[in-house]
């Protein structure tokens, strides 16, 4: 009775995310080198090599991210030789839209 409560009244407060949290992706299509390690060291397959949008500007096959799929291993981080792949905090990924939790190579792909 004493205490403080042990909930916290979502969404007008948060709990502080652990340290090595791995959440949602971040790319950055400028730093890519089109290698495909990503794709190959997944373990779900869920990146798959694929032509960004604008192919004149960016020509090589950057990676697709289904989230949907993703177990969040970090592996695709760890692996990538030029760090373009980098698993932020964010863990609101909850929709009912699963096409949106698919992230295709473009420019704006997310910000950090």
């Amino acid at each position: 009775m004493v205490s403080k409560p042990m909930t916290v009244k979502f969404p007008y407060e948060k709990l502080e995310t652990a340290e090595r949290y791995r959440g949602e992706h971040v790319f950055d299509i400028d730093k890519c080198i089109s290698c495909g390690v990503c794709e190959r060291v997944c373990p779900n397959k869920a990146i798959e090599m694929v032509s960004a949008k604008d192919k004149e500007k960016y020509p090589k096959k950057y990676p697709k991210i289904d989230l949907g799929k993703c177990c969040f291993c970090a592996l695709c981080q760890e692996f990538c030789p030029k760090g373009a792949i980098k698993l932020t905090k964010n863990y609101f990924l909850a929709t009912f839209d699963s096409v949106s939790l698919i992230y295709i190579p473009d420019k704006n792909y997310k910000e950090d």
